[in-house]
């Protein structure tokens, strides 16, 4: 069964680059445009992995991994921030609030899929 991977970005461009890469990788790449939006969709489709824009409208990517963590349904769902932001204070908060992994836009697609594949469960 194809892994699930949820994009949560504000940037077209961004969402429909990586939704184009994960899927000739396999997985099966759903994404939305906000943090409302990604909380739906997560308690539908239980995705496998989360590649989470810090800088969104409405909720914040933080704002978000907050939320996702105190939740039981999404508390174990693997989340990497992506972001153009590399402030390491802030690469320590998503860390210290459970991000599994921060990613510093822009990045190469073998990175992606190097972060991808050291995510438990993801790796060949």
């Amino acid at each position: 069964m194809k892994k699930k991977i949820l994009i949560v970005d504000d940037d077209k461009f961004m969402r429909e680059l990586l939704n184009e890469k994960l899927s000739s990788c396999g997985y099966e790449v759903a994404s939305v445009s906000e943090s409302f939006l990604a909380l739906n969709s997560i308690k539908e489709t239980k995705p496998d992995l989360i590649l989470l824009d810090i800088l969104l409208p409405g909720l914040s990517g933080l704002e978000t991994l907050n939320v996702l963590r105190a939740d039981d349904e999404s508390l174990r769902i693997p989340v990497i921030l992506i972001s153009r932001l590399d402030e390491p204070e802030l690469i320590r908060t998503a860390k210290r609030l459970g991000a599994d992994d921060y990613l510093v836009k822009p990045f190469s697609a073998e990175t992606l899929i190097n972060k991808i594949n050291n995510i438990p469960g993801f790796g060949n």
